[in-house]
């Protein structure tokens, strides 16, 4: 039988610990929004050097074949740009990522292992036909934490397998943007 005492105890452990997670999530969150406004600020003021910069260029070109020639090498110069941003913004996802998953399966362990002591605690005071019901509630909930722990590697990897293609994209477009340009000094 459940005392009212351990249900008061297990509830106010329980909240507290919900609380603590909640918390944990925020701030992961918060800090995230940080890091993007940061990165975008940092972008937003490189990228308006970088126009201004092009554009005084592209203004103190003497004839058409000088502003092709100028005006084709500086798209380079902006692929890599964009390519950085991108690398930031997967970097920030992935780590943020990485933080969301380890706060939420650090609380699906603690959850387990409360569910698990209580029903210890239930199973001590159980008739005695009932403590194969509790092992079998134990070793579901055992399942269900080692679930979540495989969905959290799956989704690891599929950020992994994206962070490879951005890389192999970036190689592409560097690759594209200088055969552009010398093929444009030709």
């Amino acid at each position: 039988m459940i005392s009212p005492d351990l249900l008061s105890s297990t509830t106010r452990t329980h909240l507290s610990s919900q609380i603590s997670f909640a918390t944990s999530m925020a701030e992961s969150m918060i800090e995230t929004a940080e890091k993007l406004m940061g990165l975008n600020l940092q972008t937003v003021r490189a990228g308006m050097d970088m126009s201004v910069g092009s554009a005084q260029q592209l203004m103190g070109t003497k004839d058409p074949q000088e502003f092709m020639n100028v005006s084709s090498s500086q798209f380079q110069p902006h692929i890599d740009f964009f390519m950085t941003y991108v690398h930031h913004l997967s970097s920030i996802a992935s780590g943020t990522h990485s933080q969301l998953a380890r706060i939420t399966q650090d609380k699906v362990n603690e959850n387990s292992h409360e569910i698990v002591s209580m029903l210890d605690k239930l199973g001590s005071g159980a008739p005695e036909g009932s403590r194969g019901s509790i092992s079998l509630m134990k070793a579901a909930i055992d399942n269900a934490a080692s679930g979540y722990g495989q969905i959290a590697k799956s989704t690891q990897n599929a950020i992994e397998q994206l962070e490879s293609g951005i890389s192999a994209t970036s190689s592409q477009l560097t690759t594209m943007a200088k055969k552009s340009t010398s093929r444009s000094k030709k």
